[in-house]
């Protein structure tokens, strides 16, 4: 479903970010991204999410180059994808169902899907 291949980011003048760095994340897996600041994380989030491209290599998601994605169709892309940032942003009037639930809510799922998921 994710596939990174032979990611490498640099950032001008000579700041190595990423080198050649490949994995996949299978459909239904769930990981987490951890290590020291600085590590290129938000970097490879930023890749999957088409925010920032990689100088190197190629991001796909369910089989599709998302570099290549035109950006109208980007918002859908971003849809698919469940991230949780270090700078979450919750509603703090409601519960943390009820903040999850809003953002299915927010794509269109379903109240059985929602009840399903969230519990």
């Amino acid at each position: 479903m994710v596939k990174f291949q032979n990611i490498s980011k640099i950032y001008p003048p000579n700041t190595v970010a990423l080198d050649d760095i490949s994995f996949d994340i299978e459909e239904k897996e769930f990981i987490s991204l951890v290590g020291k600041s600085g590590a290129g994380k938000t970097t490879l989030l930023r890749m999957l999410l088409a925010e920032e491209k990689p100088t190197t290599g190629q991001v796909f998601f369910d089989g599709k180059d998302v570099n290549k994605i035109k950006s109208d169709k980007l918002p859908e892309l971003r849809r698919k994808i469940g991230s949780v940032f270090q700078d979450y942003k919750l509603l703090p009037s409601k519960t943390v169902y009820e903040n999850i639930a809003y953002a299915m809510e927010v794509v269109g799922a379903s109240d059985g899907e929602i009840t399903r998921d969230v519990t």
